[in-house]
């Protein structure tokens, strides 16, 4: 009697015990348009990964986008030693989501040659990481867990850099493990308080809480992003319960939403212009009078009020407010003047020549109407322009050697809070659009010259140049400051970030 006895209360004392410490936080669900290929920052700079970002993976230096103020992060504190020369104390007592230790060792190797690269020796992630680390000289591990990092100059915008977007360090032994670019980028292992468990390329990438997290833990258990590319049908699961939050939601659904009983609107502008990229190897595109009647032509006050109900602005120029003193607020940006588009189209000899532009189905929010709407309005000035809807961002940016890209759509955040961050990361030599034969930049680099100088009102002055460069040499056409709307579930209290990360990390979201 008395082992039977003592087997009774075992198995009691066991069930007892996976009550008391089951894991009782819900999960959460959210139906996004697309998902990232590739989940390293340096593998994709996508809208799309940096949605995920944060919450996998961390930067030594975290910026705080409630309060614009950097904190400890990765890092405890740092310091700078010389003008070239920033040492960081890295936080002990971190664990990967393997288990492992992250230390200096990481960040030296995930900024050296094996991931980052250098000019001489490329690693993968050099093509997009090198136009916002091309200051770095050296990355290297010292005594103390302590890392220092020597750029070639002085750069005024390291500790931004560190803090923003692209800073995020992954854990190296796990990078060393996997030893495939493309594998990694579905199985990143980062320090965040969410860890990767099931990536479904197209269908789905799912996130579990990390509780050997060094922070406070999750809030919740697991997020997993879910494609669902229709509006209505996104709409219909926030409504039913089947998911929590849905991305890409424009104002004409706003009132759906908001009148259900346990579902509300959130989100708004973010620190991102959109614009289109013209490719001038295209014939018609050659000329710059032509780019510049393609950007008079768009009235986009009318755009924002019929795509947005007026919920957006028009940047002045390529740059943002929250460049602080380098905002440039006398800067005479983007006029709307169809007479003169058409003048120029005269004087430009151009003929009718079709234009391509390519565009996908609501990557951005109401991409497809803001489209349709550009259509019409650069055929009233004498544009011939072909709508050309594509599948997939290997589509928008494939090469026509013959013909150029004709238009894309794109969009650019200002990562660093800094025109070297928005306007000279896209359009500089290090830029995207350099890289890939857009547009010859050469006189938009001249320009660019003193825009890394220490002295504030050398900064300004070459900014005011280089939005006057940009606006007449017209590599693309802006059209406003994106907003990013979300639908969600009332369960749960979250604020939507300045930039496209959806951060559900403790500080946060809590559930209602």
């Amino acid at each position: 009697m008395k082992y039977k006895l003592l087997t009774v209360t075992l198995v009691a004392l066991v069930t007892w015990v996976g009550t008391a410490y089951a894991d009782t936080r819900p999960g959460l669900t959210v139906a996004v348009t697309q998902l990232t290929r590739h989940l390293d920052p340096m593998g994709a700079n996508s809208n799309v990964n940096e949605r995920v970002g944060e919450n996998i993976i961390e930067n030594l230096i975290r910026y705080n986008w409630k309060t614009a103020t950097v904190q400890p992060g990765l890092a405890t504190s740092w310091k700078m030693i010389n003008a070239t020369t920033l040492e960081l104390k890295i936080r002990d007592g971190v664990k990967c989501h393997d288990g492992t230790d992250f230390t200096a060792e990481d960040v030296e190797i995930m900024f050296g040659p094996k991931r980052y690269g250098t000019e001489d020796a490329n690693g993968p992630g050099y093509a997009i990481g090198k136009a916002f680390f091309n200051t770095f000289k050296e990355v290297k591990a010292i005594g103390g867990n302590k890392v220092r990092i020597v750029t070639n100059e002085p750069d005024p915008l390291l500790l931004n850099r560190l803090s923003g977007w692209m800073g995020q360090v992954p854990c190296a032994d796990a990078y060393l493990k996997v030893g495939d670019w493309d594998k990694w980028g579905q199985q990143v292992v980062g320090t965040g308080p969410y860890k990767i468990v099931s990536v479904k390329p197209g269908e789905s990438h799912s996130l579990e809480a990390f509780d050997g997290y060094w922070g406070v833990k999750a809030p919740v258990k697991s997020v997993t992003y879910k494609v669902v590319p229709e509006t209505a049908a996104r709409i219909a699961g926030l409504i039913t319960g089947e998911f929590d939050f849905i991305t890409e939601i424009q104002p004409d659904h706003f009132k759906t939403i908001s009148d259900n009983d346990g579902t509300e609107i959130g989100g708004g502008a973010i620190r991102n212009i959109r614009f289109m990229p013209y490719d001038t190897r295209h014939p018609a595109l050659q000329d710059k009078r032509v780019r510049q009647a393609l950007n008079l032509a768009i009235d986009r006050e009318l755009l924002i009020k019929a795509v947005f109900n007026g919920m957006s602005t028009v940047p002045n120029g390529f740059q943002m407010k929250s460049f602080g003193d380098m905002y440039i607020a006398d800067h005479k940006g983007a006029q709307y003047n169809p007479d003169k588009a058409r003048k120029l189209l005269k004087e430009a000899g151009y003929k009718g020549e079709e234009i391509s532009f390519r565009y996908l189905k609501d990557y951005y929010t109401g991409e497809v109407s803001t489209v349709q709407i550009l259509e019409q309005m650069w055929s009233d000035v004498g544009f011939n322009i072909k709508l050309d809807l594509k599948e997939n961002w290997g589509q928008i940016q494939e090469d026509d050697v013959a013909e150029g890209r004709g238009i894309i759509n794109w969009s650019g955040t200002a990562y660093l809070n800094d025109p070297v961050g928005q306007v000279r990361r896209l359009f500089g030599p290090d830029g995207y659009f350099q890289r890939h034969s857009y547009w010859d930049g050469s006189t938009f680099n001249a320009a660019s010259d003193g825009l890394m100088s220490t002295d504030l009102k050398t900064r300004q002055a070459t900014f005011t140049k280089l939005l006057a460069v940009w606006e007449d040499e017209a590599p693309a056409g802006y059209l406003y400051v994106l907003p990013m709307f979300y639908g969600k579930s009332t369960a749960f209290n979250w604020t939507a970030s300045d930039t496209g990360l959806m951060d559900f990390r403790a500080d946060n979201l809590s559930v209602n």
